[in-house]
This record gives structure tokens, C-alpha cells and sequence, in this order.
């Protein structure tokens, strides 16, 4: 398993888990997390929301997971499915993902997570 890998693995449960000092290691300074809603977060928004149960998440799948490290980038392309409390309601999604890992004095960390609904089938 990649480093890569495992620094996802290690968000995902954070996030399931609501480990916000966990994310406050992973996620860098300069986050911008864009949801399949189109709304986007800092890094400081971001773990508010979670702290406050804003957003909740029950479950989180990952599947064809496909990263690709070029230098002190890597990118992380996944199918996502999510159950969540979204500010109480609660709600199913499939979304693809892109997250942005960068390396940077030593460590990776998180710059950029961008979500949106899966394509219909119809």
C-alpha cells in the first residue's frame, strides 16, 4: 500500500470518525474542498462544520481508485458513495472524486477536494 494510500484511508475514517485533530494534520492550510453541491470549504469551515454536525457522515465507500503521483503532486480519482446528515436531513450520494495531495517540507497533505454527482445512467 502507497503512502498515498494510506494518508486517504486515514482521512476517510477521520472524517467517519469526526477525528478533526486527525484532519487538522492531513488537510493543508490552503484547503479548498468543492462538494457535489458546488459549495466549497476551507479548511477552517470545513472542520467547523464537522465539529458542529453541520455534515455526518455514516458511511463512506471508495471505489476504482486510481492515484497518480507526479513530483510533490498526487492525485486521487475515486467513486465515491456516501450516506450523511446533511444539517439533519439525510441523504445518499454518488459522486466522483478528485483530491490533491501535496508534498511539501517533508509531508503530504491534502490542497484540494473536488466532488460531483456521478453521471445518470439514463
Amino acid at each position: 500500500m502507497s503512502e498515498i494510500e494510506r494518508l486517504e484511508d486515514r482521512r476517510y475514517a477521520a472524517m467517519l470518525s469526526r477525528d478533526v485533530e486527525t484532519l487538522e494534520e492531513l488537510l493543508h492550510e490552503r484547503l479548498l474542498h468543492v462538494h457535489s453541491t458546488g459549495n466549497q470549504h476551507t479548511k477552517a469551515a470545513y472542520l467547523v462544520g464537522l465539529r458542529e454536525r453541520a455534515w455526518e457522515y455514516h458511511q463512506i465507500d471508495r471505489s476504482q481508485q486510481n492515484i497518480i503521483v507526479q513530483g510533490s503532486t498526487a492525485l486521487v480519482f475515486n467513486h465515491l458513495f456516501l450516506r450523511l446528515e446533511l444539517k439533519g436531513k439525510a441523504i445518499e450520494l454518488r459522486n466522483q472524486a478528485l483530491s490533491v495531495w501535496i508534498h511539501e517540507q517533508g509531508v503530504w497533505q491534502l490542497i484540494a477536494m473536488h466532488s460531483g454527482l456521478e453521471p445518470s445512467t439514463n
